[in-house]
This record gives structure tokens, sequence and C-alpha cells, in this order.
């Protein structure tokens, strides 16, 4: 499963931060088509996300394009401009599956028209009804993640977000659903930029709370993430022993993992190989 620990924002109507958009390392580049660009903007950043997703470099970095919402005369344009260049359509204020579904024709006709692999979606659970609905939203074929916004769904419960008891439930909820159906799980942005420790602590309990990932949106943020989610030193070497423990009873012909006297199920191993994995990139 491909690394999401950060995925960058960038407003898809500035040239400037587009045209620089592969430049800062982050696991995904979100060229954005909808909060960041005006009304009067929405055909001008279209093309040109159209034409960055075919000239610009994003590095390593996966490239995602946040549409506009089925709610809106925008989404169908944005897909057919941008579906064959990006890796990954992010879909704002997903409510249930039926919005799923609507989009899901879409693409397969674009995607059948060019020629093209199926793309995945990545939806934003941002209303108190999508919430209620994150299961049967995570578990749409089209889904490998499941993301919330902060501040669509503290408005709708019409509470401030920094005040709001709410939000460990609402995470636990977002978690929940998305690994119950064998999805990633992305957190909400952190939103204050300057605050480099506060935004650590953020993203390290987001990873402890089973979290994959979270937004960013300003470069800076994206390093201090991807150390956040850097396994410990002591979580690293507990890993390595558990891999060593189970390739060698595979190696014996074993059925039964053991290390230090105690038994090791597999989903005990395959933690230890995520952290591994994490372990290894920048």
């Amino acid at each position: 499963m491909r690394l999401r620990r950060t995925r960058l924002y960038i407003p898809g109507n500035n040239p400037h931060y587009v045209e620089s958009a592969g430049l800062y390392g982050a696991d995904a580049v979100i060229l954005d088509l909808e909060d960041s660009v005006p009304l009067d903007q929405k055909f001008d950043a279209r093309i040109l996300v159209k034409y960055s997703l075919q000239n610009v470099d994003m590095g390593r970095s996966e490239k995602w394009v946040r549409i506009n919402g089925v709610d809106t005369p925008f989404w169908e344009k944005d897909l057919k401009e941008v579906l064959p260049f990006c890796d990954v359509i992010n879909l704002p204020k997903v409510e249930s599956a039926a919005d799923l579904n609507r989009v899901d024709d879409v693409m397969g006709a674009i995607e059948e028209e060019h020629g093209i692999e199926k793309r995945p979606v990545v939806p934003i659970i941002e209303t108190i009804r999508g919430l209620m609905r994150a299961e049967e939203i995570a578990a749409h074929p089209r889904v490998v993640a499941l993301a919330w916004g902060g501040e669509d769904l503290t408005a709708d419960l019409g509470i401030p977000r920094g005040k709001a008891l709410i939000l460990d439930h609402v995470r636990g909820h977002i978690v929940l659903a998305a690994k119950a159906h064998g999805k990633q799980a992305l957190d909400t942005v952190y939103s204050n930029v300057s605050d480099m420790e506060g935004l650590f602590e953020y993203a390290r309990r987001a990873r402890y709370m089973g979290f994959d990932g979270i937004g960013v949106i300003h470069p800076n943020q994206v390093e201090v993430v991807h150390r956040a989610f850097r396994p410990t030193d002591e979580e690293i070497e507990e890993a390595r022993r558990i891999v060593q423990a189970a390739e060698e009873a595979e190696r014996e012909g074993k059925a039964v993992v053991s290390l230090n006297g105690r038994m090791i199920d597999r989903p005990v191993v395959e933690r230890a190989r995520k952290i591994l994995r994490y372990a290894e990139v920048e």
C-alpha cells in the first residue's frame, strides 16, 4: 500500500505554487479546484491544472486533484479535463455511496474513452450526514483511503474547531470505518503553519490513533509530519525481531511464530513489516 503520510494542498489557480509542487517531497500533491479557487476562476484553474499534470515534474509525489463536489455544476468538467493525467481523484463533501456512484459512472466513461487504468478516489467526509455513512463510503470499490475535513465538519456541528470535544470521536469513527474495509485513514490538516511543535504532536497523535497520514497546507509542514510518522528506535528494533522470527519460522516450516516465548500472530507480523517500511523512507 502506498505511503500517504502527507498530502500537500496546492491552489489550482496559482501557477507559481503549482510549478514548484514537486519540490517539497510530499507523498501526495493535491492540485485543488475546489475551495481555494473562486467561482470566476474555475475554468482557468481547470486548464492550468490539466497543463501542470502533463508538464510539471511532481517528483516522487502522487498526483491528486481535488475536484469540485457533486453538489456543484463543475465536477464533471473537472473530471473530463484532469482524469487522464492524474493518479487519484480527491472528492469533497461526500455524503453517501450514491455520490460515489455518480462519480464512478463518469470516471468509467472517461477511462474507457481514453484507454486508461481505473483511477482511485479519496472521498472527504465534511458533514454530519457523511460521517454517519462513513462505512458505506469507505466500502466503495473506487475508494483507497478515507479523509475528513475539520473546518467544514465542525461548522456543520455548529461548534468552533478549537473547542470541539467531539473530534476524537470523529477521528475514531473515520479510522474504524476505513480500516474495516482495508482502506487508509487520512486525518485533516493542522492549520497553524507557524506552530511546528504543535504540528509534530498533532501528527504523532494521529499516527497512534491509526491514521496513515494528515493533510498539510504549507511546504514547511512536510518534513515535520514525516518525522512524526517515523517509528521510534524501540519500535523499529522490536519490528525487526518480529520479522526475523517470522522469516525463521517460514524457513523451518513452522506454522507458529514465537519470540521470547510468546506467540506472534500474523497481524502482528504485518504491522511489524509496515513499521519497517515507514522506517526506510525519508
